[in-house]
């Protein structure tokens, strides 16, 4: 396995299948952001779309589809990161890209026209209207701030003319750093209205002169996990301290009038993935109520009303959308399924008039689709499947919820998928999430890391929610907490066993894969048993005390492990994969990113030293220029080859294969 891959039946195999999947030269084949009003018969979304192959990153684009239409039309022809409709539904609000590197543009579009347009240095991460439809609020990250791990795990950086061989100096400050918030009165120029050493993550208009968000008291990425719910004075930016939580906070929604702010509050590992209690805050007398869902994992929050919330989240295998009536304290459960999901990194859905849902729907074996929930019922507004998709994913399994007892009797969930011409025991890959405080679920087979490709030799897929998963309630989360690698890589254990006692899987032929916390056990768990053949952790930790003082993220070990970085002994020495990987010989693919910072490359360098010395083939790909998770292209196509390769070699094939 040399450095240039491409001349390989594998990678010709897995650009040749995901180019069917996404259609490629324009067709957009997923969707984010959608947003409609009641009032209106078109529905507006961010539809992602290969411009040509896979040799470059999808762009995002803004389209607008009308109920009956049979394909989207594209508004614009550049890169677009946020959309928002005003309250009345008739002005709609775009972040995009601006021209120069530096900074991100805001336009207004009304009736298909353009009615008002201003520049902003840095990115534009959210906008939201203020409740007369008057302004505009943006969270906006300065040109030099990190990004999150789900958006990448890197630092921002511009272009420059000067050479090469200058260094890059950090000093760990500067006005570039920073997030914070802008304001827009529709006519002249955005004006900053929040400033250092106040940091905003999150924020949402709380009535027509405050701002309900989420800050901290440094840019720093791993300063989120102690942030706090402030109200922001809209015309002097001064920051009011609202509530401390025990843990973390995100998705602050502040109610047309003021009156309260609806925020999710849960145990998490990564910004941008807060799944767990809905909580409602009176601004006035600062009390919180933690309002009950059901045993629904809350992941998403909008207004339908000045009492009236909109939700989505998860619930053991289920995606469930729903409204809680605050003057009544009702749930009303709209819509509930195994068989779809939504949302692109958890469940994502908005109000569409007086009792209707909106999302992007999805599910392993199926394409995603733009849908409405109406009187309880689902309807495809349009499919996004490439004219080729269906035949491509055809005979290659579907996603089947599947449970299981863990050694100390707790029952733990997941998914398999299987070939539907499946007859006995077959190889297995384990694919373990990031977080840990994430989730699998049932999402569409075009965004798995090889998968399909080996369901079509006859493989198992694994998708295991060990504790520490979201959609099992805050307990079950915070099991993780001071115990990463230890109960929950025996929930995964277990969980192998259980296919094997089933005789869905061959017990001589199993593998490990995943990315980040996923790459950590992928590390992590050959040291625990001799069950796996073959391992591929991809942007892994190796050793705890090295990551700690090389990630843009510390906070995160300091919480997940509850040890001490800086004495010897404890978690960070007696879960370091990197420390025990010489126990057992696994043949061992590491794959990494060069600018990730959330699990910087040398950690993967540490994984595949110890995976030599134990014996094991080992091999290294660094991608230079890819972030945290290789979710990029052609980087993308090119590790799922690469996992097939070992897999063929290791597992499937000859063990005498050659790196």
């Amino acid at each position: 396995m040399g450095g240039d891959f491409r001349s390989s039946p594998e990678f010709a195999e897995a650009e040749s299948f995901y180019s069917a999947l996404f259609g490629l030269r324009g067709h957009v084949f997923a969707a984010r952001s959608s947003c409609g009003h009641a009032s209106a018969d078109a529905v507006f979304f961010i539809g992602q779309s290969f411009e040509d192959d896979l040799k470059a990153a999808p762009v995002s684009r803004l389209y607008k589809i009308a109920r009956g239409e049979a394909a989207p039309e594209r508004l614009n022809d550049v890169e677009t990161r946020q959309i928002r409709l005003s309250p009345d539904g008739q002005v709609l609000a775009v972040a995009c890209a601006g021209s120069g590197a530096s900074v991100d543009r805001i336009e207004l579009l009304a009736g298909g026209q353009g009615i008002a347009v201003a520049d902003v240095p840095g990115r534009i991460e959210q906008i939201d209207w203020s409740p007369d439809g008057q302004r505009l609020l943006m969270v906006v990250a300065g040109t030099g701030a990190d990004l999150a791990g789900i958006h990448g795990g890197y630092a921002q950086k511009q272009k420059t003319d000067t050479p090469a061989w200058l260094p890059e100096v950090s000093w760990g400050e500067g006005d570039d750093l920073w997030r914070r918030i802008w304001l827009w009165d529709l006519e002249g120029e955005p004006t900053a209205v929040t400033s250092a050493p106040v940091n905003i993550w999150e924020a949402s208009w709380c009535g027509p002169d405050s701002i309900a968000a989420v800050t901290s008291g440094d840019h720093g990425e791993g300063s989120w996990y102690a942030a706090k719910l402030s109200l922001i004075d809209a015309k002097s930016g001064s920051a009011k301290l609202l509530h401390t939580p025990r843990d973390q906070i995100g998705v602050p929604r502040g109610s047309p009038g003021g009156a309260r702010i609806a925020f999710i509050q849960a145990f998490c590992s990564d910004r941008g993935l807060v799944a767990g209690q809905l909580s409602v805050l009176d601004p006035v007398n600062g009390e919180v109520a933690v309002v009950p869902t059901g045993s629904i994992d809350i992941t998403s929050i909008e207004w339908r009303s000045a009492t009236s919330l909109h939700l989505s989240g998860i619930r053991g295998h289920q995606t469930v959308v729903a409204d809680y009536d605050i003057s009544s304290a009702t749930l009303t459960e709209l819509w509930s399924s195994t068989e779809l999901t939504c949302g692109e990194w958890a469940p994502s859905a908005v109000p569409m008039g007086t009792a209707g849902s909106l999302f992007v729907g999805e599910a392993y074996d199926r394409a995603p689709i733009l849908a409405e929930v109406v009187g309880g019922e689902l309807r495809e507004i349009v499919s996004l499947a490439a004219p080729g998709a269906l035949s491509t994913m055809s005979g290659l399994g579907k996603a089947e919820p599947f449970s299981w007892s863990a050694p100390d009797g707790l029952e733990i969930q997941g998914w398999i998928v299987r070939s539907p011409v499946a007859d006995g025991p077959t190889p297995l890959l384990v694919d373990v999430h990031g977080g840990p405080i994430s989730s699998h679920r049932n999402r569409w087979m075009g965004r798995t890391r090889a998968a399909p490709l080996l369901v079509s030799r006859g493989w198992t897929i694994f998708f295991p929610n060990p504790r520490g998963s979201t959609g099992r309630g805050d307990a079950f989360a915070r099991a993780v907490q001071g115990d990463m690698g230890g109960a929950d890589a025996d929930d995964i254990l277990s969980g192998i066993d259980a296919l094997v006692q089933k005789g869905l899987v061959d017990p001589g032929r199993v593998a490990i894969t995943g990315t980040s916390y996923g790459g950590f056990m992928s590390a992590w768990l050959p040291t625990r048993s001799d069950r796996f053949a073959a391992a591929i952790p991809i942007s892994p930790v190796g050793d705890w005390y090295s990551q700690h003082r090389t990630t843009q993220i510390p906070e995160f070990d300091a919480l997940m492990l509850e040890s001490s970085p800086w004495e010897e002994g404890g978690a960070y020495f007696t879960r370091s994969p990197a420390f025990y990987r010489q126990l057992n010989s696994v043949p061992t693919l590491v794959m990494a990113g060069g600018i990730d910072k959330s699990t910087p490359p040398g950690q993967a360098l540490e994984c595949h030293f110890a995976a030599l010395r134990s014996g094991s083939p080992s091999a290294l790909a660094t991608y230079p220029n890819a972030g945290h998770s290789l979710r990029g292209y052609p980087e993308y196509i090119d590790t799922a080859a690469r996992i097939v390769w070992w897999l063929d070699s290791y597992v499937g094939g000859s063990s005498t294969a050659k790196v």
